[in-house]
């Protein structure tokens, strides 16, 4: 086990740092409600239903389901384990904690009158489909790990809301830290060595400022160690990424939905984070950001959480400046979203952020 240090990256610039956490977040979210209507449809009904360009928006509002839910409360208790702590934390079982919080918002009908933090906010209490394994693996006392599965899933919901770990110290930091929030649910290495793979890309791209093509080759061979899989999956999303950029660059074809179908149907942790990535790699640019999440989002399969993680991808890339204005207007919960992600970064960059507001939430 590594020995807890200090996660606030002291290097990185604070402005850059806050707005990119943001982005990052709130891009999560954008994907998420615009995946959320043809969750589980057939391309071909998507198609029926939404026209031969598929779902081209999100609805108003623009509703969270369970994937930024517990994006949320999971940053809540990062936030939570640096306020208390003074930067210096071991973040596992303060997100642990946190998740056990959103079990909560899924189990009661409003607050209670001494709630605090994000379980003070009445619109939390709404079920969104939420999955079966997180909600299982959250109803046990005992948090599951990498050394102590708490099953056997390699189901894509611990990956779903591992992106805020890659706002560590370090690319180490951030590997680690998502693999062991991934694995709080989902004990399979194919459950968790995508959340930590996740984790260190973003904080490749955010933290160090890294192109993506480079922090998808970093990660995928970091993975390999861990999960075959998933670093195959990877190799697999740059692949068609590359070869689909150079069909479209000769007018001979392009990025498309039947490429993210080769990949998976995003169910799967591996499939969800190799088809985020390739669609991120071939609308790389912060003008791409909606042909991404539409590209992400309109294919048979978990659009919810693919489109989710592109956001992720992106807005950790770019910061908020890449979020479509009329999508945020309609977003749920946006202020919230958008000031956890602040606070996220400045506690990445190790400066103030208000913390009374994390402190003391069991």
């Amino acid at each position: 086990m590594i020995t807890p240090v200090a996660w606030c990256a002291v290097h990185a610039d604070p402005t850059a740092l806050m707005d990119r956490a943001a982005g990052c977040l709130l891009g999560g979210a954008l994907g998420d409600a615009l995946g959320a209507p043809v969750e589980f449809l057939h391309l071909s009904e998507i198609h029926r239903r939404h026209g031969r360009g598929g779902i081209t928006e999100p609805p108003s509002p623009a509703l969270l389901t369970d994937d930024t839910q517990l994006t949320l409360f999971t940053t809540e208790g990062l936030l939570h384990s640096r306020a208390d702590q003074h930067g210096f934390s071991w973040p596992t079982t303060a997100v642990w904690r946190a998740c056990r919080r959103w079990l909560r918002s899924q189990q009661q009908d409003e607050p209670d009158p001494d709630a605090r933090g994000l379980l003070a906010d009445p619109r939390v209490y709404a079920s969104r489909a939420p999955g079966l394994t997180c909600l299982r693996a959250l109803q046990h006392d005992e948090m599951g790990t990498i050394e102590q599965p708490c099953n056997d899933s390699r189901g894509c919901g611990g990956l779903a809301h591992s992106a805020p770990l890659g706002f560590s110290a370090h690319a180490e930091l951030a590997y680690r830290h998502g693999c062991e929030t991934a694995a709080l649910t989902h004990g399979h290495p194919g459950g968790w060595a995508p959340g930590g793979a996740l984790a260190l890309i973003v904080h490749l791209v955010a933290v160090q400022d890294r192109p993506l093509w480079e922090a998808v080759d970093q990660a995928t061979g970091r993975v390999l160690a861990d999960d075959e899989e998933t670093g195959l999956a990877l190799a697999e999303a740059r692949r068609l990424a590359v070869a689909d950029l150079r069909a479209e660059s000769a007018a001979e074809g392009g990025p498309s939905a039947a490429s993210v179908e080769r990949l998976g149907e995003g169910w799967l942790a591996p499939e969800a984070l190799a088809i985020a990535v390739y669609a991120a790699l071939v609308r790389y640019k912060p003008s791409g950001f909606r042909e991404a999440l539409l590209l992400a989002a309109n294919h048979s399969g978990d659009s919810d959480t693919t489109a989710a993680l592109t956001g992720n991808l992106l807005g950790a890339a770019h910061g908020t400046g890449a979020l479509p204005r009329a999508w945020l207007n309609r977003l749920e919960l946006a202020e919230v979203i958008a000031q956890l992600g602040k606070d996220l970064g400045a506690a990445c960059a190790g400066v103030d952020f208000e913390p009374e507001r994390y402190r003391l939430i069991a």
